[in-house]
């Protein structure tokens, strides 16, 4: 019998081997692998209209550049001057067609899961997005949580920044969207906007400047926002400057540092109010045809600076100095809004969207009347300002106590 339990002890052990054998033929392994030499890894890319074709710059990350020290030159990394990416830039009769030439210019694998910003040339702007969204949505290695930037003028000379700060330029453009708005506009976000109904899209403006004075021989190029680019619909139809920028954020809830600076009742020099939260809720009061929507703003604040004689440790002067950020707040975001109203016709605050939210059954019956109706509605701007701390030092520094207003 021992024999036998031996054979079939055999016979079990050559199953299982030849078991395990059979299923490694299943096994994937690495006949797919693609290695990270034969990658080229595109951190940001432009786009523009130059006559009937497109520009396509892809500014591509140098991996054994980055993090190195002892740079002289421009693009933040790198050894001997030179720089931690690399700017391909071709032409082609569509954003697929460029792409698909500069392909051909490089000689690795273009990679698009790591890019971080997608910026638009004013020019390409103004004449409509909407065909460029659908590569963008088409294609899964795009990310849709690439943020969108408008750029003054051609976006390649903007990806061809020095911006010494950072590694790239893309990498700067990204970290300004992320100071300037609360939830700065992604791919996936531009395209929800374009799409639904009683919203329009704003996105922020970038351009090229140099920095310090013209007595600076070797000045560096750095990047700066310029303030807003609103739509209707796909197409970029105007810009708000930095001023009125500011408070068109805040009527869209979406404000990230503002400062309001406010004279004194007498005398000269400015307070400082740095309004560090707010919220805004939108009415809509309908009658017919005739349509008016109220922009309720709550918004909080701290007293930054104050160059003047005025006494804001009175009680009774800081509820005068809330009142005065309050009707500031109140008089250049009525302007802004007349701007996107009546010239740009773009409805970035979303009055349209809070007439869809409270009152459904009335937008579907002004639903097709809305393009004529929009820049003739009454908006009324109602804002609250309350200023939580005026500071360690309550009086005004350095001012004798005989020239200190108190009223």
């Amino acid at each position: 019998m021992k024999p036998k339990d031996s054979n079939t002890g055999k016979i079990r052990k050559a199953a299982m081997l030849s078991c395990l054998l059979l299923c490694s033929v299943l096994l994937g392994g690495c006949w797919d692998r693609r290695e990270v030499n034969d990658v080229a890894f595109v951190m940001g890319t432009g786009l523009d209209k130059e006559g009937d074709q497109y520009r396509v710059t892809m500014q591509i990350a140098l991996p054994g550049q980055l993090g190195s020290s002892g740079s002289t030159g421009g693009g933040g990394g790198g050894t001997k001057g030179t720089k931690s990416y690399y700017l391909v830039s071709k032409v082609g009769p569509s954003f697929r067609g460029a792409s698909a030439e500069e392909q051909r210019a490089v000689s690795r694998t273009l990679n698009f899961s790591h890019r971080r910003v997608l910026l638009f040339g004013e020019a390409l702007a103004r004449e409509g997005i909407s065909k460029m969204m659908d590569v963008l949505a088409r294609i899964p290695q795009n990310r849709l949580s690439s943020l969108i930037v408008i750029t003054k003028g051609a976006s390649l000379d903007v990806l061809q920044a020095d911006a010494p700060i950072e590694q790239y330029p893309a990498e700067m453009v990204r970290e300004l969207n992320f100071s300037y708005m609360k939830n700065p506009r992604s791919i996936k976000l531009l395209m929800n906007s374009i799409l639904m109904d009683g919203m329009d899209p704003v996105v922020p403006v970038m351009s090229l400047v140099k920095n310090g004075p013209a007595t600076i021989k070797d000045k560096k190029t750095n990047i700066q926002v310029d303030g807003l680019a609103v739509f209707h619909k796909d197409k970029l139809t105007g810009m708000i400057d930095n001023h009125l920028s500011r408070f068109l954020l805040l009527g869209m809830g979406q404000a990230k540092d503002t400062e309001i600076f406010i004279p004194p009742p007498k005398g000269s020099g400015y307070l400082s109010v740095h309004l560090i939260e707010n919220s805004v809720q939108i009415k809509p009061y309908i009658r017919g045809n005739d349509i008016r929507m109220t922009v309720q703003l709550s918004c909080n604040g701290n007293v930054r600076e104050n160059e003047t004689t005025f006494d804001i440790s009175n009680g009774e002067n800081v509820k005068w100095l809330e009142h005065q950020v309050a009707q500031e707040i109140k008089k250049e975001l009525g302007e802004a809004v007349r701007l996107i109203q009546q010239k740009y016709h773009s409805d970035v605050l979303g009055l349209g969207r809070a007439i869809i939210m409270s009152r459904p059954d009335e937008w579907i019956r002004i639903k097709s009347q809305w393009e004529q109706l929009y820049p003739k509605v009454e908006v009324v701007i109602d804002p609250i300002v309350h200023i939580e701390n005026i500071g360690t030092v309550t009086k005004p520094f350095g001012i004798e106590k005989e020239q200190i207003q108190n009223e």
